[in-house]
C-alpha cells in the first residue's frame, strides 16, 4: 500500500524515504488530532439523541399513568360500587327502621 505512494512521490517530488515516513507520521498523527477534536461533539449528538427518546418515553409513561389514575378512581367511584353491589352481588337497600346511627363524639 505505502509502495505505491512511495513509488509516486520519488517520482514526482524525489522525497528521501526518512522525509516520506516523516510525512506519513505527521499526516496520521493530524488525523487522530481532527477526530480528538470532533469525537465530543459526535458524542453530544448522540446523547443529545438519546435525551430525546428518553423525554419522548417519560411523557408517553406519564400520560399513560394519568390514564390510568382515572380509570383507577372511576373503578373505586362509590356510585359504582353501589351499582355492582346491587346488580351482580344482589345485595339490597335495608329497611329504615333496621338502620341504626351511632354518633360518636
Amino acid at each position: 500500500m505505502f509502495d505505491g505512494a512511495r513509488r509516486l512521490i520519488k517520482g514526482r517530488l524525489h522525497v528521501s524515504s526518512k522525509d516520506f515516513w516523516m510525512v506519513i507520521s505527521v499526516s496520521i498523527l493530524f488525523m487522530f488530532w481532527a477526530l480528538a477534536l470532533v469525537w465530543p461533539d459526535i458524542k453530544k449528538i448522540k446523547l443529545a439523541y438519546e435525551y430525546q427518546d428518553l423525554a419522548k418515553e417519560h411523557e408517553d409513561l406519564s400520560r399513560e399513568n394519568h390514564l390510568l389514575k382515572l380509570e383507577r378512581e372511576s373503578l373505586r367511584s362509590l356510585s359504582r360500587v353501589h351499582l355492582l353491589a346491587k346488580n351482580e352481588v344482589g345485595m339490597e337497600e335495608p329497611d329504615e327502621n333496621r338502620v341504626t346511627t351511632i354518633f360518636l363524639k
